[in-house]
């Protein structure tokens, strides 16, 4: 009897497995990452060709490891698709060419457990701050659409804000919810963290080249406030100076200058460094 029924289970499997290979199916791909389906309550993934196919098609399966891209899916069958799961609002924190980076909009949903930012795939027309509906498969987000109850004034203003580099704290706007008011603080810290590693290698760059110009070689640096404390090597001889940060004026050049620190730029300090080394005075 269990052997009849084993039997029985596997020429049903196998059915499924023929039908799936006969027909058609519809269904959203990520750049790089295949198309998943279920196939008998079996979760499993299919290679894509053409490989750079992404977004919503319609696909004809050439053998269970791979589908073939018949056509692009309609508004349509993406709506119908889109509908069989279940809705959560969010709001966007960052972009990427086809996903969004977004948090809970309203708290305490119960169905959905978030802690923290997550992403939702194949999102586009929406911009950070923007309130969204993405629908949950059970494995990944999927972008719906622009939340149309939401009121699109908040995401342009804290938009505007954003740009003019507005605390957190300081941001006032009769109607914002708590989640705006988190996602802004991520932004923000995500834009200051961002313009300060972007100043860091604009000095880098700066620091590199005026020593780089003499013959000598950057190690380190770091800010001091109003000026530079600068790591290098000249000749393979490792350095220490302080420079301003206007003009990389020589503040403390790590030797004894007599006083005339100030009389050097970091490019010509390293002249003097050369100079000194040869006839034996450092």
């Amino acid at each position: 009897m269990a052997r009849t029924s084993i039997l029985a289970a596997m020429n049903r499997l196998a059915e499924t497995e023929s039908r799936f290979l006969a027909t058609e199916f519809l269904a959203p791909v990520i750049f790089g990452r295949g198309v998943t389906l279920s196939i008998a309550n079996v979760r499993c993934t299919l290679r894509v060709t053409p490989p750079a196919y992404r977004g919503w098609g319609v696909f004809r399966p050439l053998s269970h490891a791979c589908a073939q891209v018949v056509r692009v899916a309609t508004a349509g069958e993406r709506r119908r698709y889109l509908d069989l799961f279940a809705a959560v609002r969010l709001i966007v924190v960052s972009r990427a060419p086809d996903s969004i980076t977004a948090i809970a909009a309203n708290a305490g949903n119960s169905r959905f457990e978030m802690n923290g930012p997550v992403t939702a795939n194949l999102a586009f027309g929406c911009d950070v701050f923007d309130i969204v509906v993405a629908r949950f498969d059970g494995s990944q987000l999927w972008f719906d659409a622009v939340d149309p109850r939401a009121d699109p004034g908040a995401a342009a203003f804290l938009r505007r804000e954003l740009t003019k580099k507005v605390e957190p704290a300081k941001v006032s706007r009769p109607g914002l919810s708590a989640a705006h008011r988190v996602a802004y603080a991520i932004v923000f810290d995500q834009r200051m963290k961002r313009l300060a590693l972007d100043r860091r290698q604009r000095e880098e760059s700066r620091l590199a080249s005026a020593l780089s110009q003499a013959g000598a070689m950057l190690r380190d640096f770091s800010d001091t406030g109003d000026s530079y404390r600068v790591a290098y090597t000249v000749d393979g001889v490792r350095h220490v100076s302080v420079v301003g940060k206007g003009d990389l004026t020589v503040m403390s050049a790590g030797i004894c200058l007599s006083g005339e620190d100030r009389a050097f730029d970091l490019n010509s300090l390293v002249g003097v460094l050369r100079e000194g080394t040869a006839i034996g005075r450092f």
